[in-house]
């Protein structure tokens, strides 16, 4: 059982350019990697810069990946620059530019290509789009008065020099606007925009294609109207300036430090193992260290959660990408399935990983260290945990550290022995790591060596070596090492010989104790797992051969997959405000409460319209139509010929129609990509647009007067300018973490607006030229402005909240998690399920595991949807205070604890999918967790915890607020006011006796027990946060009742 791994894909919102790759996922993952050691100086002034600049600056395949992508940046520039090509290039020769900032070749080449076909795709499927609007448009047409507007334009530009030219500027005033044309254009434009937008909802991986196809349309239906006859090539310039884009990239991708994904991915499989062995290693001071250490926020949780983080996002960044392995040629001993097959492996080992961040949170817990020393039993009483505890359980705390310090059992006295019994195993598993990430970089680098096979055979007898000492060693844990962390207490067992003394007995050191072994057990196995699956394909693929593509068919499922929390971060993932359920996707727990399931002809197709209606009130339908209404209102002034003369004439101080006309389709498009869902991102992606395009139009400015002065464009200067200013911008957009993409990419293509355009109105004639330099700056500006204003109005009518979705995600995260620990406790309880001793043997998984290996996949789900939620809610605070300020600390509150509570739910699947059959069912009776009426109080909390969320309404004060209480009233009073059957007593098996506690599968047990006792803690912890968020109804009296009440009642 594990804990999922995160998705932290380098994607831009959604109303930016997304570019769902490899190349911003490799970006982050390299700039990661270990660095080589500097002079003194260089380091100090690295260490001054962000963690992510300096990281990238000391890794040298980063700078590869830089040069590369600057390399082609620059050529795409420079083709511009010679009169000849950008004649055939055309008006919008700087798009060969623009399209190597959107999609950078900084990926493994089938990714590249893959990104580059949905470009050329997109585009083409808007081309036809508008060809058919154009076409539909002229057939619509007043015949007649097309005949008398040609007349007289021939007879004014008769006798003229240039008659021609004249005539093209008289299409641009809006000489030939026709109602009946303009119309067909505006409906073909809704539609076109209605669906790319779903496209853009439903399928956020094709982004790139939908804004693309979305430019496309717009050109047409905004240029179309003022062309009195068929116009189809409109665009041509555009594709041709992709085109050489396109040459370009692949050239260099292939040419200039080339790389699959198969090596990518091998490659990044190396630095995890790394990691983790760096994370094994790390235990020893861990161990070493003194309990206060332990406390959060304590420099032990600090190194592992750093360590951990670091891990989870370089498996993430992979495990997002494997999809594309079995689509791309590759050259090396194993295929894309070979490689696609460490991924679940490897999963095992990253995610039992948490056991070590939960072992410091369980020790780091103010009771646990409440009996350190004298002094720290003052300190930590004032803690606000402590002080929560009811009277009832402040008695069982005192009378268990009295009884801990009498037997010399404190946590103190057993973190030596902890770290002794362990070391020989923890040596082993990092022996082990460290001989898989050996022959994983052997198969990954030694591709074209010639001793490449030898050197493998070496590095493969190292890991069969290795995973004999690792089970070895694991063995001797097992019958030996284990026992030691029992002679401690060993006085204390045997003076145990009543149930009731049991009761009593000082085990939670032992508890905490076994938690760690177990752990490590389970996390040895996954080792062990992954370690003989490399070794076992090692075996087999000895040779380098070339590998096609397989599985092409697999590329739709790719493509329509949603829910990576690349879509969440900014928003492309939508809340429902119904009761969410991550788990069940079927929605076979949710029944309509007003209707049943429909039985004939009529009601199916009434319920058919009904679902429709439902649909267009959901978020993606609505920010489809919020997508139409803003690209309508916009295009309109460009077919308005009166607003068009007037206003916007105006509005950007030229004297010319044609200048509005070239200008106004930016404003439309900036608007579309703009425009969000949620109002905190909106206003979030705002601020880093408007931000964006100054610092570009800055650059821009910078880099064409450097180079050009004030002449029409130098292309020496401008190609060495341009070469030095494209370093900084080139590495903002390669390694800029994800929150500021849509920024950077703004500011990328304002840069390349300002350059290119200057160049191609001082040395191109075009219709409304509008100046170099500063003119097109500050209407570049200008549109990106009135763009943001138009989809900010449309924000607004009505705003979404994001902090109500930020509400919503956790009440549907919770929900979630109930249903996941219910499935883990009916896997507990459910006695007819055999135990994996009695399926194993006979060659087939066992229920139980089955069921854990269900839950694990679940829990990937809940742990993606909680990382958007985190990003959500850090976004949330845009939307301001104007009502009072937002708890934000609250909600990242409610967010690390649900992640917490993913590691205790994965703790709980490992230990039960190792615990004996026989103990398990044996023990059901006298097990507190699993009393039924314990179960009911605990899914009543989480009910009513994300029901509170769900609505805001206050929680009562009478719901209890630990369920410590619970637990000990049902183990207590309830057990006595029950009582066991006649005739079961001698059923009853005797608690912790010794002989029962230092069985091997007694830890599993222990473990199980203390991770639902640490979910317990959470629950009671998401309890507390959301009364502080949403209130409490008090009842007069009943906390004096209630310690009255419970002092009355004390221990006996």
């Amino acid at each position: 059982m594990a804990t999922p791994p995160s998705n932290d894909t380098r994607i831009p919102s959604k109303p930016g350019v997304k570019t769902n790759s490899v190349e911003d996922v490799r970006s982050n993952v390299d700039g990661l990697e270990s660095e080589s050691p500097l002079q003194h100086s260089q380091k100090s002034f690295l260490d001054k810069l962000p963690p992510w600049v300096g990281a990238n600056l000391r890794n040298p395949k980063s700078l590869k990946l830089l040069a590369r992508c600057w390399f082609a940046s620059w050529i795409c520039f420079v083709i511009i620059l010679p009169q000849k090509s950008l004649n055939v290039l055309g008006n919008a020769a700087f798009f060969a530019l623009l399209g190597s900032l959107f999609i950078p070749p900084s990926m493994p080449v089938q990714l590249f290509l893959f990104l580059l076909a949905t470009m050329v795709v997109g585009m083409c499927l808007g081309w036809g789009f508008g060809a058919a609007a154009m076409r539909a448009a002229l057939a619509s047409r007043d015949q007649v008065l097309l005949k008398q507007n040609l007349q007289r334009e021939a007879q004014n530009t008769a006798g003229l020099s240039n008659p021609d030219a004249l005539f093209v500027i008289d299409i641009f005033k809006g000489v030939f606007l026709d109602t009946n044309s303009s119309i067909v254009f505006g409906c073909f434009l809704g539609l076109g925009s209605f669906f790319f937008a779903l496209i853009r909802a439903y399928a956020p991986k094709l982004t790139i294609l939908s804004v693309f196809a979305t430019i496309a349309v717009d050109l047409f239906c905004s240029y179309g109207p003022l062309f009195p006859f068929a116009q189809y090539t409109l665009i041509n310039t555009l594709l041709i300036s992709v085109g050489c884009y396109v040459g370009i990239g692949v050239i260099l991708i292939i040419f200039v430090f080339p790389e699959t994904l198969n090596h990518s991915y091998l490659s990044t499989t190396a630095l995890i193992l790394g990691q983790i062995q760096g994370l094994i290693d790390m235990q020893q001071e861990v161990l070493d260290s003194p309990l206060s250490a332990f406390a959060a926020p304590g420099p032990v949780l600090a190194k592992i959660t750093g360590a951990r983080m670091g891990i989870l996002q370089r498996f993430q960044a992979i495990a997002s990408n494997s999809k594309f392995l079995n689509l791309e040629f590759s050259w090396g001993k194993w295929s894309g399935d070979d490689v696609k097959a460490l991924e679940e492996p490897l999963l095992g080992v990253v995610t039992r990983t948490a056991v070590f961040q939960s072992f410091v949170k369980l020790v780091g817990h103010p009771f646990s260290r409440m009996n350190d020393d004298a002094q720290s039993v003052t300190t930590d009483s004032d803690d606000d945990t402590v002080v929560a505890d009811t009277y009832l359980l402040r008695q069982i705390m005192e009378r268990n550290l009295a009884s801990e310090l009498e037997h010399n059992v404190r946590l103190v006295d057993i973190m030596p022995v902890i770290r002794d019994s362990t070391h020989e195993l923890r040596n082993a598993c990092s022996a082990g790591i460290g001989a898989t990430k050996g022959v994983i970089e052997n198969i990954n680098m030694k591709r074209y060596a010639r001793r490449g096979a030898a050197d493998s055979e070496e590095r493969v007898k190292d890991l069969d070596e290795s995973i004999q000492n690792l089970k070895k060693a694991l063995e001797t844990f097992k019958n030996k090492k284990r026992e030691k962390l029992v002679e401690p207490f060993q006085a204390a067992l045997q003076c145990c010989r009543t149930k009731k003394e049991s009761y009593s007995m000082p085990l939670r050191a032992l508890y905490v104790s076994y938690v760690y072994a177990v752990n490590l057990i389970v996390l040895t196995d996954g080792i062990i797992a992954l370690m003989e699956m490399v070794r076992d394909t090692a075996l087999k693929r000895t040779k380098n051969r070339l590998w096609a593509p397989s599985k092409l068919r697999a590329i739709w499922k790719v493509i329509i997959s949603r829910g990576d929390v690349s879509d969440e971060a900014l928003g492309e993932d939508e809340v429902d405000e119904r009761v969410g359920n991550a788990v069940n996707k079927s929605g076979s727990y949710n029944l309509d409460p007003d209707s049943r399931p429909p039985s004939n002809f009529l009601q199916r197709v009434a319920d058919t319209i009904h679902k429709l209606y439902k649909w267009t009130s959901t978020p993606e339908a609505v920010f489809a139509f919020k997508y139409v209404i803003v690209t309508i209102a916009l295009w309109l002034p460009s077919v308005f010929k009166s607003s068009a003369e007037g206003t916007l004439v105006r509005l950007f101080h030229a004297l010319e129609h044609p200048v509005v006309v070239k200008e106004w389709p930016r404003a439309l498009i900036m608007a579309q990509t703009t425009l969000n869902i949620y109002a905190s991102d909106q206003l979030f992606n705002y601020v880093l647009r408007l931000l964006g395009t100054f610092v570009g139009a800055v650059f821009g400015l910078l880099c064409w007067y450097i180079g050009n002065a004030k002449s029409n464009g130098s292309p020496y200067g401008a190609a060495a300018s341009m070469g030095v200013f494209l370093v900084p911008v080139v590495f903002l957009r390669l390694f800029t973490p994800i929150h500021y993409v849509p920024g950077v990419l703004l500011a990328g293509a304002t840069f390349a607006l300002v350059i290119g355009y200057s160049w191609i109105d001082g040395h191109l004639p075009v219709v409304g030229n509008v100046g170099i330099g500063w003119p097109i700056a500050w209407r570049r500006c200008v549109t990106v402005m009135v763009g943001s204003a138009a989809s900010f109005i449309l924000m607004m009518l009505p705003p979404k909240s994001g902090r109500k979705a930020v509400r919503l995600r956790n009440a549907t995260t919770i929900i979630s998690l109930s249903r996941l620990y219910s499935r883990l406790l009916s896997a507990w309880i459910n006695d007819q399920l055999p135990g994996p001793d009695e399926t194993e043997k006979a060659g087939i998984p066992s229920a139980t595991t089955e069921i854990i290996t269900e839950i694990r996949e679940q829990l990937v789900a809940v742990w993606i949807q909680l990382q958007a939620t985190k990003t959500q809610t850090a976004i949330a605070k845009w939307e301001g205070g104007v009502r009072g300020a937002w708890p934000m600390n609250e909600y990242m509150n409610l967010v690390d604890t649900q992640i917490e509570m993913i590691s205790h739910l994965a703790s709980l699947g490992s230990s039960l999918i190792q615990l004996d059959h026989t103990m398990r069912v044996q023990f059901l009776q006298h097990t507190r967790i699993v009393n039924p009426n314990f179960i009911a109080d605990v899914m009543a909390a989480f009910t009513l915890i994300a029901q509170s969320l769900r609505t805001g309404e206050p929680m009562s004060q009478a719901f209890h607020r630990n369920l410590f209480d619970r637990l000990h009233y049902h183990g207590t009073v309830g057990a006595r006011s029950l009582g066991p059957k006649r005739g079961n007593e001698e059923r009853t098996p005797g608690l912790y006796p010794l002989e029962m506690v230092t069985t091997y599968h007694y830890m599993f047990y222990a473990s199980a027990i203390m991770s639902v006792l640490q979910i317990l803690d959470a629950i009671g912890e998401l309890h507390k946060t959301t009364v502080r968020l949403c209130g409490e109804v008090p009842i007069e009296g009943l906390e004096k009742w209630r310690d009255q009440f419970e002092q009355a009642h004390t221990l006996v």
